[in-house]
């Protein structure tokens, strides 16, 4: 009876697959294998030790020494003669993002996917997606809400603006009612923030530029939670 395949988890597949000469023959091609790659790219470019490679890929320290030399081999074949190297194939599975070695990249991937589905809303002062972030959650003129998946955008007015007292706790209500999964913005009042998170909506700290390039940024993956609240309404 043949012996069962032990697959190599593989955090994430190569961005490029193609590598090489652009006049390159068809006989001149070299196959690298996506757990040959995964082990290139753990040890070379995360500088894993083969260990640490071999815990992350689930297979043995030994199994990971040969897969190394024999990508090491491939590259250097390619490079020295001008030979095209695909990646593709191979005994490998992609990572679920469970496993104690995981990278992450799995996560991201998935996290990304998320993002791809949600409505964002932002803080502006003008009704125009290049407009710049407001610098004021609760006073800003207008929310920006941003459908990722039609890749169409809405303003909607801020009626907290002209409010005496409690600006932020009414302009997050407002989000609320838009419906958004995901608030950016650049600072929040310890109430409003209270009423924002009580609907499950996410908060992401924002950087200086346009709504649009801070939206690109989240989609992407490039903001970071907003965790710190300032003591006040908004």
């Amino acid at each position: 009876m043949a012996r069962p395949i032990k697959w190599r988890n593989v955090c994430s597949l190569p961005k490029s697959s193609k590598f090489g000469p652009l006049d390159c023959k068809r006989e001149d091609e070299i196959i690298m294998s996506v757990d040959e790659y995964e082990a290139i790219r753990l040890i070379d470019l995360e500088g894993f030790n083969q260990e640490e490679c071999a815990k992350q890929m689930n297979i043995a320290r030994s199994t990971v020494q040969g897969i190394y030399i024999s990508a090491r081999k491939k590259l250097a074949e390619s490079l020295v003669n001008g030979k095209t190297l695909f990646i593709k194939g191979g005994e490998y599975k992609l990572c679920d993002g469970l496993g104690g070695g995981c990278g992450k990249g799995c996560r991201k991937k998935k996290f990304k996917q998320e993002r791809m589905k949600m409505k964002i809303a932002i803080p502006v002062d003008e009704k125009n997606i290049d407009a710049k972030v407001a610098s004021s959650f609760g006073r800003a003129t207008y929310f920006l809400i941003y459908d990722v998946t039609s890749k169409s955008e809405s303003f909607v007015e801020n009626e907290a603006l002209q409010s005496k007292g409690g600006a932020g706790i009414k302009a997050a209500q407002t989000i609320v009612d838009s419906g958004a999964g995901i608030l950016l913005t650049p600072r929040l009042g310890e109430n409003a923030a209270d009423v924002v998170q009580g609907a499950e909506i996410k908060i992401y700290k924002t950087t200086d530029g346009s709504a649009k390039e801070n939206i690109n940024a989240f989609i992407d993956g490039k903001l970071d939670i907003l965790d710190e609240f300032h003591e006040g309404k908004h």
